[in-house]
Order: structure tokens, then C-alpha cells, then sequence
């Protein structure tokens, strides 16, 4: 019969990969939230100034310099919703990380943030299907881009995977309980 702390290495070693793993996705998400709160705000005001050369999507190309004030405004929000779901999504990787980093692994919380990225990734889908139209609410002159709804079947998926997360959260937290 084994005993419990060579039963245990492996799960420990693991548990370590996780760890590293989670401080290297943290680290990187947390990198990635000031430019893209800097790059957000910076191309908004770009954007309702007029000053931006131009902006391409999809094969579309916007050039705010040549477009009304309402154009510019209806761009400038679209592309800071962008930006406020890309900042969204980090944010709930980066706390997940957290999670990982502190052995959280199967909690309600860890859950809760696998869910909020499944719906971001369901936003990030609407946002490319706002830019494919968005020529037709600017009067760009161009076409409807490439639609897609991969982003929001996706979303989908890892949602209904949160469940699961959820449940095993609660499995766990009831087996603690007993034991």
C-alpha cells in the first residue's frame, strides 16, 4: 500500500505546473490591459478629431477625416466597445489565473470566471458582426464584410462548459463537507 505523500507527489507536481502556467497567463494579461485601455481611448479620440488616416476591417476601410460628425461619433463608439471587451475578456483570464495561481481550481469562483469569458467571446462575436455592417450605418460606401458567428458559438460552448465547472465546484465543495 502506497502512502499518502508519494500518492500525493504527482497531483503536487501538477498542481505546480498549474501554478506556473497561471503566473505566466496573469502576467501576460495583466501586460496587455494598459495598452489596450491606452490604444482604446487614444484611437477614440483620434477617431472623433478626425485625425486618423484610416481604420480597415474586414477589407472595409474607414477614413475618419472624410466622414460627418455622426459617422465618426457611431465609429468612435463601435471601436471602444472593442476595446471594452477586449479589456473585459483579460480581466476575467487574469482573475481566473489568480484562481489557478492559489490552487482555486474547481470553485465557484474559478466558475463564475470561465462563464463571464464564455460570454465575452459572445460579445467579441457581436462586435465583428457590428464592424461587417458597420459601413452600411456610417455610409462608408462599401459593402457588408465577412459574417461570422464563430465567436458567439464558441461563447456558447465554453458557457455550457462553466456549468460543468460549476457543478464540479459544488461536487467538491459537498465531498469536503463529508469527509
Amino acid at each position: 500500500m502506497q502512502s499518502n505523500e508519494s500518492m500525493n507527489t504527482p497531483n503536487e507536481t501538477n498542481l505546480r505546473k498549474i501554478e506556473r502556467a497561471s503566473f505566466l497567463l496573469r502576467a501576460v494579461c495583466t501586460a496587455l490591459l494598459i495598452p489596450v485601455v491606452i490604444i482604446a481611448l487614444a484611437a477614440t479620440g483620434a477617431i472623433l478629431a478626425g485625425l486618423t488616416a484610416h481604420i480597415s476591417y474586414a477589407g472595409q476601410t474607414f477614413i475618419p477625416a472624410k466622414m460627418t460628425l455622426e459617422s465618426r461619433l457611431v465609429l468612435a463608439v463601435v471601436g471602444l466597445a472593442t476595446g471594452v471587451v477586449l479589456f473585459k475578456g483579460l480581466l476575467h483570464l487574469r482573475q481566473l489565473a489568480g484562481n489557478y495561481m492559489r490552487r482555486e481550481i474547481f470553485t465557484a469562483d474559478s466558475a463564475q470566471q470561465i462563464r463571464q469569458f464564455g460570454i465575452t467571446c459572445m460579445l467579441w462575436g457581436v462586435i465583428k458582426l457590428v464592424w461587417a455592417f458597420l459601413p452600411l450605418a456610417v455610409s462608408a460606401g462599401g459593402s457588408v464584410a465577412y459574417v461570422t458567428t464563430d465567436a458567439i458559438m464558441i461563447g456558447a460552448v465554453i458557457v455550457g462548459l462553466s456549468w460543468f465547472a460549476e457543478m464540479a465546484a459544488a461536487l467538491r465543495e459537498e465531498n469536503d463537507l463529508t469527509v
